[in-house]
């Protein structure tokens, strides 16, 4: 029964080629979008990590002032070594460096600056992966000193060493010292933090800061939850030992607390917003085209009435007219479906490259390239088996099976009944319901985007431009520049390029995500106690930093080559700073004394204070930030930026040549243009930006489309009516009335019903927003208006039709 309910069912497709053709690309359209964007959430929140057990592995931090989410911090070693002797929850447990380095790889002609972390000797085991050759660290192998061996990654190995299976025991050089190989990883273990993937690692090493401050949180700890232990009772405990540890430990850990969090929930929350906000606005377009393509079966179904009227005077029943209509619009559905797929296969051609930075490389996973799998595909024909169920419903249930009217009838007037319209005008009412919901979160995203781009960064990106390089500093927080020659070098080799204003560089590029914090001491103020010390942003530059980033420097004066490790300490602030700590002025000469560092730590002289710039990004406001030159405090890893006379991108190779030439023979990684980066700050607004405006514009379209659709039917239906009533005096404008009052009553209507719905979808929005609310009424109204017009549009010229028809011609039809 079904195989014949098929065939019949491809007959009638095929018998209407035009009909199906369009039913089907608008059912593609909004499938194949939904597809796209299923596609990307399935590889950013859906895909499993590449860790076995990931539902067990949980992230311990410490926290201040509040024990959740927005309260956490990185962690001490020292602490992390009593959490691991005093808990009971976790089977093992390790802990990585945070900020993670850039290391100088010289193996063969070519230095390359290759990514890698420092990590515990459990590391590997709490992931639960195996190495594919060789082993993994020793406990004794993280003492500094012995801390000369390196895990590499199957990409590294096969890149650099051909994949030689022999490179187990050799030693490579790295950052100018020997280290031995002991291991290599499998190809399908990746592992990463806010980063591209790491290609090696090498043992935690831990500097004498590690092992004496409790202060100096410098790690990300992961652990392994024992087999039974949920993540609330794991969390339990650990609050209690943070709380213990801050009674133990008062100087360094007051206020201090602890708290775990599953693996994969780290750095989500923002974008499983953004990608469900996203979801649900393209789901709203699909909505749409399910509604244009139920009056498209309900404007066919008044045409074969008198088809069901002869099949039900054969002997079918009710049911059997309902299943053969469903039949039919599950067969349209599976092929929108397959379209679909296609579409969202383009589509995803279009979108991969408008993926922002931190969408690519998310915490913990690698996200590569989006394809269509074999969820994606079984979501798909699911989605393509519910979409025909639900634009096929209407018309089967509205389907009558009355033999002897329908054979009655004339074919000149249709058997359209009172019900049948105003089904078909509710389902327009919700198209535009759904579409100003979608347009009203496009116009706040577009609104939001066009105000970010007004701010003044601070700073002038215009030729700039800037590549990475690793300074092996062993230590973040304490210790002289192992390469004291550093800055002065880069002013002599890259300065000398043709073209090249100045050069600059710093430890944390601003806007590039990069941050360090510190706390410090005024000297003249009482002391306000542990962890109420003053604070704010912590970054290391350069002589010249400020004037080749365009940052206006306020008072005092910029780094020279004379801060050097024999004179007097300095510092360098921004105004943020000296406004919050220095109200009434007089920062400029006052001194201060950096935390983390030991009681001899020196008072160092603020000798600039510079204008605030938006180093966190456009949308947060300037906040304290502070900076030391690096002649006097070092930093392992810097990026050197560069001011060109033109484009600075052609700058690029002199610039790499002329580091190559330096005393530490630097290789540089990811050079990018300032204004490229600027640009990519704005990615996780510019990328949903771009998807909803997509989706409002074929909303609008589909809309639109719909409207003009049940108009023309409706005109098509009542041209006898329009007959009689021009034969009866009615002059054109009165039907121009007729026609277009009563479908925008039903837009008005959907409208209504719009605003409603934006003002509590478009909340989703919320995080996204710079500078609008998300019940934006101005936009809201804009958004309302502009789909009145377009509906008015849509209504004129089937009504402009009916205007024009000949009353004698129509009654003579008849």
């Amino acid at each position: 029964m079904l195989a014949q309910d098929l065939r019949f069912a491809l007959r009638v497709l095929a018998k209407s080629p035009g009909f199906a053709a369009i039913a089907i690309l608008t059912l593609a359209l909004g499938i194949g979008a939904n597809t796209a964007i299923f596609s990307v959430i399935n590889a950013t929140l859906l895909k499993p990590l590449p860790y076995p057990d990931t539902d067990r592995l949980v992230l311990v931090w410490q926290t201040y002032g509040g024990n959740g989410p927005d309260h956490i911090n990185i962690v001490s070693a020292l602490n992390m070594m009593d959490v691991q002797k005093q808990n009971t929850v976790l089977e093992s447990m390790a802990w990585f460096d945070s900020a993670g380095k850039g290391y100088n790889l010289a193996v063969g002609d070519v230095p390359e600056r290759v990514s890698g972390v420092r990590v515990t000797a459990q590391f590997f085991h709490v992931l639960g992966v195996k190495p594919l050759l060789g082993r993994t660290f020793l406990p004794e192998e993280e003492t500094a000193g012995r801390d000369r061996e390196v895990v590499l990654s199957d990409p590294l190995w096969q890149r650099r060493f051909s994949g030689d299976p022999s490179i187990i025991g050799k030693q490579i050089p790295i950052d100018g010292q020997s280290y031995t190989v002991v291991g290599v990883m499998p190809r399908t273990f990746e592992f990463q933090f806010d980063s591209r993937p790491r290609q090696l690692w090498v043992p935690a090493g831990y500097t004498e800061n590690d092992l004496t401050d409790r202060g100096s949180n410098s790690f990300i700890a992961i652990g392994r939850l024992k087999s039974g232990v949920t993540v609330e009772q794991a969390d339990s405990e650990m609050n209690t030992i943070g709380e213990r540890l801050a009674k133990q430990y008062p100087h360094d850990d007051l206020n201090m607390g602890a708290m775990v969090m599953p693996f994969t929930e780290f750095g989500m929350r923002d974008l499983k917003t953004t990608l469900w906000a996203l979801l649900a606005a393209v789901g709203f377009v699909l909505l749409i085209a399910c509604a244009n393509v139920a009056n498209l079966l309900l404007a066919r179904g008044a045409a074969r009435q008198r088809e069901m009227a002869i099949r039900c005077a054969l002997g079918a029943t009710h049911r059997r007219i309902v299943r053969q209509l469903i039949t039919e619009s599950l067969l349209m559905g599976f092929l929108g479906g397959v379209a679909g797929i296609v579409v969202a296969w383009l589509g995803l051609e279009l979108v991969t490259p408008l993926l922002p930075t931190d969408l690519q490389y998310l915490p913990f996973r690698h996200v590569g390239a989006i394809a269509i799998d074999e969820r994606v595909f079984i979501f798909a024909l699911v989605l393509s088996g519910l979409t025909g169920v639900l634009f096929g419903l209407a018309p089967a249930l509205s389907a009558r099976t009355q033999i002897i009217d329908p054979l009655k009838e004339g074919a000149g007037r249709g058997l359209t009944s009172v019900g049948g319209n105003r089904l078909r005008h509710a389902l327009v009412a919700g198209e535009v319901a759904l579409a100003l919901i979608v347009l009203a979160g496009a116009a706040l995203m577009i609104d939001s985007m066009g105000r970010l781009l007004g701010v003044n960064p601070g700073l002038n990106p215009k030729n700039v431009l800037t590549m990475g390089v690793s300074t092996a500093q062993e230590d973040l927080y304490v210790g002289p520049p192992v390469d004291g020659q550093f800055c002065q070098q880069l002013t002599e080799h890259l300065g000398a390029i043709p073209g090249v204003v100045s050069v600059g560089a710093v430890a944390h590029l601003p806007l590039s995500g990069a941050n360090a914090g510190r706390g410090f001491t005024i000297e003249g103020q009482p002391d306000p106690g542990p962890k109420n010390e003053p604070g704010g942003g912590y970054s290391v530059a350069c002589p010249n930093f400020f004037r080749t980033m365009g940052i206006p420097l306020l008072e005092g004066r910029e780094f020279t080559d004379a801060d050097t490790l024999n004179s007097a300490g300095v510092i360098v602030m921004n105004e943020a700073t000296a406004r919050r700590y220095w109200p009434k002025g007089g920062a400029l000469g006052a001194h201060i004394k950096l935390a983390a560092f030991n009681d001899a730590a020196p008072w160092l002289t603020v000798v600039g204070i510079v204008a605030d710039f938006r180093h966190d990004g456009l949308d947060a406001r300037p906040r304290p930030y502070f900076y030391r030159p690096f002649t006097q405090a070092g930093w392992p890893f810097m990026t050197v930026v560069l001011r060109t006379t033109t484009a600075p991108a052609s700058f690029e190779q002199p610039a790499r040549r002329a580091l190559a030439q330096m005393s530490g023979n630097y290789p540089a990684s990811g050079v990018l243009t300032m204004e490229q980066i600027v640009s990519d700050s704005l990615g996780s607004r510019r990328f949903p930006m771009l998807l909803l405006s997509a989706f409002a514009s074929l909303a609008l379209i589909l809309s639109s489309v719909g409207i003009a659709g049940v108009v023309g039917y409706s005109v098509v239906q009542r041209t006898y009516e329009i007959g009689i009533r021009m034969a009866l005096g009615a002059q054109p404008r009165d039907v121009l009335k007729l026609v277009i009052g009563g479908s925008m009553l039903w837009t008005l209507g959907g409208v209504a019903v719009g605003i409603t719905g934006a003002l509590g979808v478009t909340r989703l929005l919320g995080n996204l927003l710079y500078g609008v609310q998300p019940t934006d009424p101005v936009i809201l109204s804009a958004t309302a208006v502009l789909l009145m017009v377009v509906a008015l549009a849509a209504c004129y010229f089937p009504a402009r039709r009916a205007m024009r028809v000949d009353p004698m011609v129509a009654l003579r039809y008849e």
